[in-house]
């Protein structure tokens, strides 16, 4: 039979369902406007002007740094501790031997020598010292004998002594013939005309020297050396015998004051009589002893 139209079934509307996706959250939502709106900034209170005389205020980040700096000297100490405490009491390093703790440092040993060991070292030296001034001593003696310092300026004067023979020949030879005065007749000339090259037989342009100054005969026959470098030699050798007497004397004082270290090493009571000064060391007296 025929159903009535309004009895009629309307067809089926079914949707398709394709694969299930997940939904996106919000762009904006949960803490996405954390970081956009702004946020009011804290600061730390600095020292009120009332406190001012107190000084800084300390901030967060000041005490920061002195809590991490109390921790770390917390953990070194702790360690320090442990190392203490496990110590062994007969444990030995080679280095032990060469060092030593001192206030709380460990620092490497000196020598250690014997009072008799310490002399020994210093008589040594003292003897070494005295024979390098005794060698400095003959080696100023020989060249003091080869200078002697002529040429050095000396206050005295050179005095001529002649009677009137003499006088009268020597004025004699320094005078043209057939002109004499009347002084020489009589044998008293005038002193200015007293000729001293003729009287020392030198040349006149050696007058003026106070040593190896020679006669005109060694000048004829002998080849004479440049006197500039006769000069620079002579100088040189000068500079040699000061620069060797000052040395002379700088090791003199140090045998004085070796020998005298030698000497506070002995036994005895003694006293200081004088200080120390620059020309020599200081100065003791000991106690005689009745033996």
């Amino acid at each position: 039979s025929r159903l009535p139209a309004r009895c009629a079934v309307a067809p089926s509307r079914r949707r398709r369902r394709g694969p299930r996706t997940r939904r996106a959250p919000p762009a904006m939502g949960g803490d996405g406007l954390k970081h956009v709106v702004h946020r009011r900034v804290h600061l730390e209170r600095a020292q009120p002007f009332s406190r001012k005389r107190l000084g800084y205020l300390e901030k967060h980040k000041d005490y920061v740094k002195r809590a991490k700096d109390f921790h770390r000297k917390e953990k070194v100490i702790k360690k320090l501790q442990q190392k203490a405490y496990f110590k062994n009491e007969d444990e030995f390093a080679q280095g032990m031997i060469s060092r030593k703790v001192e206030n709380g440092r460990v620092r490497k040993k000196g020598v250690h020598l014997s009072q008799d060991q310490l002399r020994l070292l210093e008589s040594q030296d003292a003897a070494y010292v005295g024979l390098r001034e005794q060698a400095d001593r003959k080696v100023v003696e020989r060249r003091l004998q080869s200078l002697q310092f002529l040429d050095a300026p000396k206050q005295n004067k050179h005095t001529i002594f002649v009677d009137d023979d003499d006088d009268a020949a020597a004025a004699s030879a320094s005078s043209t013939a057939g002109k004499r005065g009347a002084g020489a007749a009589s044998g008293k000339v005038d002193l200015q005309r007293f000729d001293v090259a003729a009287h020392l037989d030198t040349h006149p342009a050696l007058l003026g020297r106070q040593a190896n100054r020679l006669r005109k005969r060694q000048l004829e026959t002998k080849a004479l050396a440049d006197p500039s470098e006769l000069e620079a030699s002579t100088t040189q050798a000068y500079k040699e015998v000061l620069h060797r007497q000052e040395r002379q004397k700088r090791l003199r004082r140090v045998r004085e004051e070796l020998e005298l270290r030698q000497l506070l090493r002995q036994k005895g009571p003694r006293r200081k009589v004088a200080d120390a000064t620059e020309g020599r060391p200081a100065q003791y007296r000991w106690n005689y002893q009745r033996k």
